[in-house]
């Protein structure tokens, strides 16, 4: 008997010697994808706060809009060299570079109530970060980019927003405090301004 089970196995080698190298390979591949399906590991796991809204992930399109005398009259008024413009009761963002418009486009700021109004006055670039975290008490997402110019308030992009870029329900629906800017303006100012940057905020 034990002759015949030794046989037996010995047979089994040699007709399904394939298996022993497919089967344990099979489960490595199948232990790397479950272990990955359950990963939180993100492109980045920095967080900040940030004045941002929490509203659910959506996608705005921004306002089409050409350029027109308004646009270039906020960069004539500018401070000299690369500047940013934004006017809050225009819901509107001006590239300046010295008196020259370089960009302009629709952004939405801060609810207009006493904590999430995005504040008025002149500062600076302070950063420029990529992929990461806006955190809050009520909220963390993920942004593309990040430039943070007073305290928690910066520009970013804002894929979850579910209204236009330029629309009055920034009064009741708008940002924490922070400017948002459609994803591909964003991109451009993050390639375009650098930190020391003057940003200058209307109401």
């Amino acid at each position: 008997m034990p002759l015949r089970l030794r046989n037996d196995l010995t047979g089994w080698s040699r007709d399904y010697w394939w298996a022993l190298i497919v089967v344990p390979l099979a489960l490595i591949v199948s232990g790397v994808l479950v272990a990955g399906s359950f990963s939180t590991t993100t492109p980045s796991s920095r967080a900040v706060t940030a004045a941002v809204t929490s509203a659910a992930p959506t996608t705005a399109a921004p306002r089409t809009s050409s350029i027109d005398a308004a646009d270039n009259a906020a960069c004539r008024d500018g401070v000299g060299g690369k500047s940013i413009v934004v006017s809050i009761s225009e819901q509107r963002m001006r590239m300046c570079d010295t008196s020259s418009l370089v960009e302009a486009s629709y952004i939405t700021t801060g609810i207009d109530n006493r904590t999430d109004r995005t504040p008025t006055g002149t500062w600076k670039i302070v950063a420029e970060e990529t992929d990461r975290y806006l955190v809050g008490s009520d909220y963390r997402v993920f942004v593309h980019y990040w430039m943070p110019f007073f305290g928690d308030f910066g520009f970013h992009d804002s894929p979850w927003q579910n209204f236009d870029y330029g629309s009055p329900r920034y009064r009741t629906n708008g940002s924490r405090g922070c400017v948002h800017v459609p994803g591909a303006t964003m991109a451009s100012l993050y390639k375009w301004a650098g930190v020391g940057t003057t940003v200058t905020i209307r109401a």
